[in-house]
């Protein structure tokens, strides 16, 4: 009886020790992948049922900051943003019509290795620019760059006096037509190119962090359709009645006296001056001339896309010594006529040289995406993914090899035991014998 006794606490360390050792043993749960911190995880399946879920409860574990548990009628999903890194495994309870069952999901987070930063600590060196392209009005022209040490390229056109330059990512809406393609890359094709693109050079720019350096221009020239140019070439002007140069005759008020070409001519002496604007901004050119024989002065403002006088047309009620400018994008140019009227006799028009006035193209901001909604695709139930090893696991096979190990010595304990036992029962019946 004393040795049963003394057993009993030994048969219960034996099933406590197997009630420790089988968590170990069986303890499972499939790893679902591994995210990244800070990124979308998209829709994760990790359970199915062919009943509908009546409920779920979460018995152990938790998920990371801005992961979420989601499901429908027979499945369970996480999704989300994690924000920490780490090994997670939780475990729910589902209950469905015929009864609950457990299951598990185990998935890792980490940080997304980033990608090393290039050191562009040597000189740009620029290797080619690009070279001049001669084109008829309508057609197309590449450009190519190179350079060493640089980080990225820009193209930008720069006008023939280079007082203007315009980035190439903007070009089209300052000269309506124009299709750019190539932006970024080491060659820039231009196409349906204008008239007005003549003697216009195109430049690359390349960047390295904050250093830069221009290639030598390459400048456009517009030909005709037997390859000379159009800059060359003299413009007939179409014969008309006074004024010369294809401008209709001016409204100068109530002067409406035939031009006398014996009568003195108006001196001007301060020229109308070209401006640049900011959009929206509004300017006032003008012209100061003088009558030889105090004679009365009358004016007509013209205007033209271009800088040829022969193209410009009258602007109306511009007939004074002043004209205010509301010009909303682009380039254009001015001129003003004057006529003097002494003793019923009008000279023939003096006129003004141009004043070019162009409205600053403003710099292009980075566009902000526009968000899509992209709808969420009904996942299909995950095959089976091989299950990886995380912290809550390697917990419980620790515990059940150390209680496999005490189990092993319990056994080794109780063998040794019954041959000690045995061996006092033989010797107590020895002793009876004698």
């Amino acid at each position: 009886m004393k040795t049963i006794r003394k057993r009993i606490p030994l048969v219960l360390a034996l099933c406590l020790c197997v009630a420790l050792m089988l968590p170990g043993a069986c303890a499972s749960a499939d790893n679902i992948g591994t995210y990244y911190l800070g990124e979308e995880m998209g829709w994760i399946p990790f359970y199915t049922t062919g009943l509908p879920i009546i409920s779920i409860e979460k018995t152990s574990g938790g998920l990371p900051g801005d992961v979420e548990l989601f499901w429908d009628d027979n499945n369970l999903y996480i999704s989300g943003v994690p924000n920490q890194t780490g090994n997670f495994i939780v475990e729910y309870l589902v209950t469905t019509a015929e009864g609950s069952a457990y299951t598990t999901v185990s998935f890792s987070v980490e940080r997304k290795a980033e990608t090393p930063t290039v050191n562009y600590d040597g000189e740009i060196e620029i290797t080619k620019s690009p070279t001049g392209e001669r084109v008829e009005a309508g057609g197309s022209a590449k450009f190519v760059a190179r350079a060493n040490n640089a980080e990225r390229i820009e193209w930008r056109l720069v006008s023939n006096d280079t007082t203007n330059t315009v980035h190439c990512s903007g070009a089209a809406e300052y000269f309506p037509g124009l299709q750019v393609s190539g932006l970024g890359t080491e060659t820039l094709v231009l196409s349906n190119i204008p008239r007005t693109l003549d003697g216009w050079r195109v430049e690359a720019q390349f960047w390295a962090g904050n250093r830069h350096a221009e290639s030598y221009g390459a400048e456009i020239t517009i030909v005709d359709e037997n390859g000379s140019p159009i800059r060359n070439q003299v413009q007939q002007p179409t014969v008309t009645q006074e004024p010369t140069f294809g401008f209709a005759t001016p409204n100068v008020g109530s002067n409406d006296l035939p031009v006398d070409n014996e009568a003195k001519t108006a001196n001007i002496v301060a020229q109308p001056e070209s401006v640049t604007l900011q959009p929206g901004d509004s300017y006032t050119i003008g012209v100061i001339a003088t009558s030889p024989n105090n004679g009365t002065l009358s004016y007509q403002w013209y205007s033209a896309a271009v800088n040829n006088r022969s193209a410009s047309l009258p602007i109306s009620g511009a007939s004074d010594a002043s004209y205010t400018i509301n010009q909303p994008d682009g380039t254009a140019y001015y001129w003003v006529a004057v006529w003097n009227t002494k003793d019923g006799a009008r000279s023939q028009a003096v006129y003004s040289e141009a004043a070019e006035v162009t409205i600053a193209v403003p710099a292009t901001p980075t566009p902000v995406p526009t968000p899509v909604f992209t709808p969420v695709p009904t996942p299909t139930p995950r095959a089976g993914i091989p299950s990886n090893i995380n912290t809550q696991l390697v917990l419980f096979g620790i515990i059940g090899v150390l209680a496999l190990i005490a189990l092993i010595g319990l056994v080794i304990y109780l063998r040794a035991d019954a041959k000690q036992a045995e061996s006092e029962r033989e010797e107590e019946r020895e002793h009876k014998r004698n």
